[in-house]
């Protein structure tokens, strides 16, 4: 599928997740995973995991998302919002649907005080500080489709740096914003 028909399918968004095959009807019951991957200084990381299912927290699955989504700078983890994962979760889920089964590539998750205060244009009060955001990009899925599909999903805020070719997504209130 080439970018102009995934586009039109971004489009029909609405009416794909309303229909029994879509997202609110049978996707959001059963188990939810998620696949990441980071490179780090020990290498590429990945975790493919439930981290919700029979409507509970999947402790496994979830830590270790929480795991790979630390601050590498720190090596610190804590408990990632769930919220925030189902957002990244319904992103794969609807471009799955579309035959595109690729990770997440993650550059940021949590951070520190102190490694967000070493970033530069990094805001004082981040979500990343709270465990509520996440940064990134898919490999061959344009920054912009990514940030139609996360604003669709109405989990949160939805940063496009579509220069840089990234995309932040956070849990916290409704908005949008290019950088």
């Amino acid at each position: 599928m080439n970018r102009r028909q995934l586009l039109r399918q971004v489009a029909a968004l609405p009416a794909i997740l309303a229909s029994s095959v879509g997202a609110q009807g049978d996707f959001w019951r059963q188990p939810r995973s998620i696949w990441l991957q980071r490179m780090t200084h020990l290498g590429r990381e990945e975790v493919k995991a439930v981290y919700f299912a029979d409507g509970r927290v999947a402790a496994d699955g979830y830590l270790a998302a929480c795991r790979l989504l630390r601050d590498v700078r720190a090596d610190q983890a804590v408990q990632m919002s769930v919220v925030l994962l189902d957002i990244l979760c319904g992103i794969q889920g609807f471009l799955r649907a579309y035959g595109h089964s690729i990770p997440l590539l993650t550059t940021s998750g949590y951070r520190s005080p102190a490694t967000n205060a070493s970033i530069e244009g990094a805001v004082r009060s981040s979500m990343h500080i709270q465990g509520r955001a996440w940064d990134g990009r898919m490999q061959g899925v344009p920054a912009d489709l990514l940030a139609r599909i996360a604003t669709y999903l109405q989990g949160g805020g939805v940063g496009l740096y579509q220069g840089r070719g990234f995309l932040h997504v956070d849990d916290g209130r409704l908005r949008f914003w290019r950088g």
